[in-house]
């Protein structure tokens, strides 16, 4: 049949930079809050109540580097951060205990002729 969970949404301020090093490298930091815009649905579906609306903390930093200087070969790596807010430990502290904050790295490399 039809699902029918309903969405809660997200409210996702952002602010990001990006600095040219060099012609080759780019540095790219990026900033996010994150909220639930409604957590009625959350709360039904987890049959838990009182599930805050901040998620947390979304932080990011990596690299762009263009070894030929232009987009032909282009290596992008980085690291990114989820800094719990009490609407993430809400749902999840109760089925693993106390969670903290969560890393997670990425690469990208892509050839383009």
């Amino acid at each position: 049949g039809q699902a029918n969970f309903v969405n809660p949404g997200l409210i996702l301020p952002t602010f990001g930079m990006d600095f040219d090093v060099t012609p080759k490298m780019k540095l790219i930091t990026n900033y996010n809050l994150v909220w639930f815009d409604k957590t009625a649905a959350l709360q039904q579906f987890l049959f838990q109540g009182n599930i805050d609306r901040f998620v947390g903390l979304d932080l990011g930093f990596g690299c762009e580097y263009r070894p030929l200087l232009s987009e032909n070969v282009l290596f992008v790596g980085g690291v990114q951060m989820l800094v719990p807010g009490q609407g993430f430990r809400d749902i999840y502290d109760s089925f693993n205990g106390r969670v903290g904050a969560m890393l997670a790295g990425f690469m990208n490399v892509v050839f383009t002729f």
